[in-house]
């Protein structure tokens, strides 16, 4: 998934979600999580491709709605951000496609927290 010409014009989104979990305990949550949230959203989704690039940071690629979408998922310490890049068409959607996000990571990471 290299960067292009084409990509460096395309409209960019972060999403990002704090959390009080260990690092690893997030990333590996994410890479657990992510065929559940595939599988309920596969009446979306399309062509959906993954590439850990590194321990806690998920190069991906998919088609919604009839647009290209890619981007880097990225598990930091105490945060869990999301870079997506979104073909200009795809804006008027932009803030579903925000909201989305944020909602399908907090219920991960909700799902994690231990009970009070």
């Amino acid at each position: 998934m290299k960067s292009t010409p084409e990509s460096q014009i395309m409209p960019k989104i972060t999403v990002s979600q704090n959390h009080n979990l260990d690092q690893s305990v997030v990333t590996a949550l994410l890479k657990s999580k992510m065929a559940a949230a595939l599988q309920e959203h596969a009446n979306a989704v399309r062509n959906f491709g993954e590439r850990w690039i590194d321990d806690h940071t998920m190069e991906f690629a998919f088609k919604a709605m009839g647009f290209s979408v890619s981007g880097l998922l990225k598990s930091l310490p105490g945060q869990v951000a999301i870079d997506v890049t979104l073909p200009l068409a795809a804006m008027m959607v932009k803030g579903m496609i925000e909201s989305r996000l944020k909602e399908e990571i907090g219920k991960i990471l909700t799902e994690s927290e231990p009970a009070s």
